[in-house]
C-alpha cells in the first residue's frame, strides 16, 4: 500500500492562498478592484511559476491520453450539464433557505440583509458584473487553481480526490458566515472534483459563474419555493447532473484532458 507523505511547503501554499485573497479583499474596499488585482496576480504567478497551478497527475495523464481530440458534441453536452447542474444547485439551496426563513427566520439572522445588498440587480453594473463574472474567476484561480493543486501535491495519497475536502473547507471558511459556510462547503467539493476530473479550471469557472448568475434570478422562479417537492426535485436534478458529468467524462477516456 502506498504510504501518505506530506509536503509542508506545498501545504503552506495551499493554506496561504485563501489567506491572501481574504487579506486583499479586506484591504481594498472595492470588490471590483480587489478581484481584478487578484486575477492579475494569479496571472503573474502562472507566468513565472506555472507549476503552482499543476499537479504531478497532469503530466502523467497527458502522456496516457495522447492527443485524441473530442467532438463538438462532447463539449456541448458538458456545457449543458454544467449549466443545468449549476442552476438546479442554486434552486436547491434557495429552496432550503426559503424554507428556513419561513419556519425559523431567526436562524438566518443578518444573512438576508447581506444577500439583498450583494445579490440585487439594483446594485449597479459594476457590482453585478463583479459577483457574476469576476468573483467566480478570482475564486477559482485561488481555490481550485492554487490551493487545490498545492494540496494535491502536498499529500501523496492513493485516494487523492479526497483532498478536495480540504480545498472546499478553505473555500467555505472564506465566506465568513455560518449560512454561507453550510452551502459553500458542498459546492466547494463539487467544484474541486470537477477541476480534478478535467485538470482544467474552465469547467469549474463555468459552474461557479452559473451558480452566481442564477442567484440573481432564482427568487423569481417558482421552483425556488420552500416546498418539500421543489427542494427534492432540484436536489435530485443537481445530483443527477453531476453524476452524468462524471460518467460522461469517464466514458470519454479524457477526464483529465478537457481544456
Amino acid at each position: 500500500m502506498k504510504k501518505c507523505h506530506i509536503n509542508l511547503r506545498e501545504l503552506g501554499i495551499a493554506l496561504l492562498a485563501p489567506i491572501c485573497i481574504t487579506f486583499v479583499h479586506g484591504l481594498i474596499p472595492s470588490s471590483l478592484v480587489s478581484c481584478v488585482i487578484i486575477i492579475i496576480l494569479c496571472g503573474c504567478i502562472h507566468h513565472v511559476y506555472p507549476w503552482v497551478f499543476t499537479t504531478g497527475d497532469n503530466r502523467n495523464n497527458k502522456n496516457r491520453t495522447g492527443t485524441r481530440s473530442l467532438s463538438f458534441l462532447f463539449y456541448f453536452c458538458i456545457f449543458i450539464l454544467i449549466v443545468i447542474t449549476g442552476l438546479s444547485l442554486q434552486l436547491f439551496s434557495t429552496g432550503i433557505l426559503n424554507a428556513i426563513e419561513l419556519h425559523r427566520p431567526e436562524l438566518l439572522g443578518s444573512y438576508r440583509d447581506m444577500v439583498r445588498s450583494s445579490f440585487s440587480l439594483n446594485n449597479g453594473i459594476f457590482r453585478v458584473t463583479t459577483v457574476m463574472l469576476l468573483a467566480p474567476v478570482c475564486e477559482e484561480l485561488v481555490f481550485r487553481g492554487i490551493s487545490l493543486s498545492s494540496s494535491r501535491r502536498a499529500f501523496t495519497c492513493r485516494h487523492s480526490d479526497a483532498i478536495a475536502i480540504l480545498s472546499a473547507l478553505l473555500f467555505a471558511l472564506y465566506h465568513g458566515n455560518l449560512v454561507q459556510f453550510c452551502y459553500a462547503l458542498p459546492m466547494g467539493i463539487l467544484l474541486a472534483l470537477l477541476a480534478t476530473w478535467t485538470s482544467s479550471l474552465l469547467p469549474s469557472i463555468l459552474l461557479h459563474i452559473t451558480i452566481n448568475v442564477s442567484s440573481y434570478f432564482t427568487g423569481m422562479l417558482p421552483f425556488a419555493l420552500p416546498h418539500t417537492g421543489c427542494i427534492l426535485a432540484t436536489g435530485i436534478t443537481s445530483t443527477a447532473g453531476f453524476i452524468a458529468l462524471y460518467l460522461l467524462l469517464r466514458r470519454s477516456g479524457k477526464s483529465h484532458k478537457v481544456s
